[in-house]
């Protein structure tokens, strides 16, 4: 009876063994696709544009991603993230149905793998002074062996992954790009004096390079009479000085329903200085003439946003130590300046920005004028001459006086539009008494006008304004960070003159490009327009960082969703939206907002009293000098009694003041700190009692639910 006993027990244990083995198997085969994602950003599952992008391409892809294994033992940050980027590259080949391949290849020292990877541009990372190497990167190949890379997969940008390889799949995968025109007074194709190093020419800008890669981008000069054939949608940056006929034909192209994206700017840092000794003073600013209007915005070119929300935090030194403030004129804006319901702005988290400008959207248009950026509710505008010459973000902050009301900072046109010029060339809308130009002092007070020549003789040109006396040195602050990053020389003021409207040019002949026949331009059309109040969001230092190893670029690292808005909307205009649910899967930065209060209100406090202990000082002086006065010739190095008194006061004063100052920040860290142990408190204490205590009460209920089952 035992003996059979043994006998059931053993084979009951061997088919169990045996069952389980073949349920593995067959689940490794029947089960493969079952997938099931509870993470809270979705990292292991496709977005759901992205079957049907790869389902599409016009040539098959095939993937080769390289990974040296054996190099990245003992790394596991590394580690982890290579399997998540090969289980995710399988599920797009799965996805693909066929017109994805993928191959895994292990570079190893030494190897044909290894030749390959570097011929194709993946590049080595070092991880010491023996030579080993690792190797994570991607490459992407037609069928005709045109190839693309991705030289290194950095960890940091895991959550635009599914993002950079479905645009490196689409851009080796499609045979016809759109055809995108570029017009821009900006060297956004690099070339010219490199600020970094003047011995190198500056780079191309990277948001120009992406454009390139995505789409057959035609350049468009300023200084161009008109627009080129076939265009499926048009950037305009920064236009400056543009001629009625390039007007004109850019007015014609969109009442055709052409679609636009413009970039203005009411004070462009990052337009170069015409002059080298002027430290990059003088007008700065951009616009379209008449075009605006006829769109639905009013758009002034001599007022800048400040914001206090928004604001970006700098390094600044000016008389004494380094500084870490608010600088109101440079915006970080987060989530709440963002229209959340536009497929251009909705899943993005942050836009970094320099001297925006403010756009108001005129009540009389017939077009739908939607607001995709706005500030804060604590944002003033300022005149643009008050940072013309030099920054001052102590300044702004001591002079900054909130009007309770959001400004416009960006806009989506749809809709009916109006021509902005007639058949004869002239503006159809005229200009509102506030946009004719005004001449400004350095000061900010208003110049009189000069007189204007007869209307029978034609218009002479300005006289250049007079040189005002050098001003004082830029700030200096971290290197990198637009007018901080060098101590220019000292700026030469120069009067702000906008440039004349279109409107006050001479008539130009009539040519090709000029229509003489009211049939040939339609008086109304259909815009799909993108307006926004700056261009040097584009600029890299805004939105990018490279990562480098001496000459070899490995990457670059995102630091906000600049490029990824520009490429939204060029998306939407040209067709393709399939690539807009796939970026921003992840947050930059979720900010503290109750620290943020602390801290501003504490530091505004230490700026008034500053400004209060400044003030005490300098009227102790003036006491100083008025006793000195009185005194007679053969006492001048003798102190009297009054002065010595003074000098005391004076001391005590400035003694009891900073240390106020210094109550003032122990008592800021002191606030940081404690709400710093609260929130750990919290999160690491209090949790996990309530936890452990909910845990408690369901066993108790449980054990009392049992005995009283087992009385019954």
């Amino acid at each position: 009876m035992t003996n059979a006993r043994t006998i059931g027990i053993i084979g009951a244990f061997a088919g169990v063994t045996v069952a389980l083995c073949a349920f593995a198997v067959a689940s490794t085969y029947a089960v493969r696709g079952l997938r099931l994602d509870l993470t809270e950003d979705r990292l292991y599952s496709l977005s759901p544009a992205v079957a049907p992008l790869v389902q599409r391409l016009d040539e098959p892809v095939k993937l080769d991603f390289y990974y040296s294994a054996e190099a990245a033992q003992g790394m596991p940050q590394i580690q982890s993230y290579a399997n998540r980027v090969r289980e995710f590259l399988q599920e797009v080949a799965q996805a693909s149905k066929g017109r994805i391949t993928l191959r895994v290849i292990d570079p190893a020292p030494f190897s044909e793998a290894q030749d390959e990877a570097r011929a194709a541009g993946i590049a080595p990372l070092r991880l010491d002074g023996s030579g080993k190497e690792l190797m994570l990167g991607l490459v992407a190949k037609n069928s005709v062996d045109q190839s693309e890379a991705m030289p290194f997969l950095d960890p940091n940008k895991e959550p635009f992954l599914e993002y950079d390889v479905m645009r490196l799949v689409q851009s080796i995968g499609k045979v016809k790009k759109p055809t995108i025109g570029l017009l821009s007074s900006l060297p956004l194709a690099g070339g010219g004096v490199n600020p970094a190093d003047p011995r190198q020419p500056a780079e191309p800008w990277q948001i120009y390079l992406q454009l390139k890669q995505l789409y057959q981008v035609k350049d468009i000069a300023t200084t161009d009479s008109a627009l080129p054939e076939g265009l499926d949608a048009l950037i305009l940056v920064h236009p400056r000085e543009l001629s009625t006929d390039l007007l004109r034909s850019i007015d014609g192209f969109a009442l055709k329903g052409g679609r636009i994206l413009a970039f203005l700017d009411p004070h462009c840092e990052a337009q170069p200085s015409e002059d080298r000794f002027s430290g990059g003073s003088g007008d700065k600013s951009s616009d379209l003439g008449p075009l605006t209007r006829a769109w639905g915005i009013e758009w002034t070119r001599s007022k800048v946003v400040a914001d206090s929300t928004f604001a970006q935090r700098v390094r600044v030194r000016s008389q004494g130590p380094v500084q870490v403030m608010d600088y109101l004129i440079w915006l970080a804006l987060r989530e709440d300046a963002l229209a959340k319901d536009d497929p251009s702005t909705g899943r993005l988290s942050q836009i970094n920005t320099q001297t925006m400008g403010a756009i108001d959207i005129r009540e009389s248009n017939k077009a739908a004028v939607k607001p995709l950026m706005e500030s804060s509710a604590e944002s003033m505008r300022l005149d643009g001459v008050r940072i013309q010459f030099f920054p001052d973000p102590e300044g702004l902050m001591r002079d900054f006086k909130p009007e309770g009301k959001r400004n416009v900072l960006a806009v989506r046109v749809q809709g009916p539009i109006e021509a902005a010029y007639d058949e004869a060339g002239n503006p159809t809308i005229a200009p509102p008494e506030s946009s004719k130009p005004v001449m400004l002092a350095p000061d900010g007070s208003e110049l009189p006008a000069a007189p204007t020549a007869p209307a029978s003789a034609p218009a002479a040109p300005a006289p250049a304004p007079a040189t005002p006396p050098a001003a004082p040195a830029p700030a200096d602050a971290t290197p990198g960070k637009g007018p901080f990053q060098d101590p220019a020389p000292a700026a030469s003021p120069t009067l702000a003159q906008p440039a004349p409207a279109p409107e006050q040019a001479p008539a130009a002949t009539p040519s090709a490009s000029t229509p003489t026949s009211p049939a040939k331009a339609p008086r109304t059309g259909t815009g799909n327009i993108v307006i926004v109040a700056d261009a040097d969001l584009l600029a890299d230092q805004n939105w990018i960082e490279q990562q480098r190893m001496g000459n070899l670029v490995l990457g670059s690292r995102v630091m906000a969703d600049n490029g990824a808005f520009v490429l939204n909307v060029l998306e939407m205009f040209t067709g393709d939206e399939a690539l807009l649910n796939l970026r921003a899967r992840g947050k930059y930065q979720r900010p503290f907002d109750r620290v943020e209060e602390i801290r501003k209100a504490a530091e505004k406090q230490y700026l008034d009293r500053e400004r209060e202990l400044q003030n005490q000082i300098r009227q102790s002086e003036a006491r100083l000098t008025e006793l000195q006065a009185q005194k007679t010739p053969e006492n001048q190095l003798i102190l009297s009694p009054e002065q010595e008194a003074e000098v005391v006061k004076l001391e005590e004063q400035t003694l009891a003041a900073r240390k106020e100052l210094r109550s003032v920040q122990f008592n800021l860290r002191r606030e940081y700190e404690g709400l710093g142990t609260r929130l750990m408190l919290v999160n690491v204490v209090a949790w996990p009692l309530v936890v452990a205590g909910l845990a408690a009460i369901m066993l108790v209920r449980r054990s009392h639910l049992h005995r009283s089952t087992k009385k019954a």
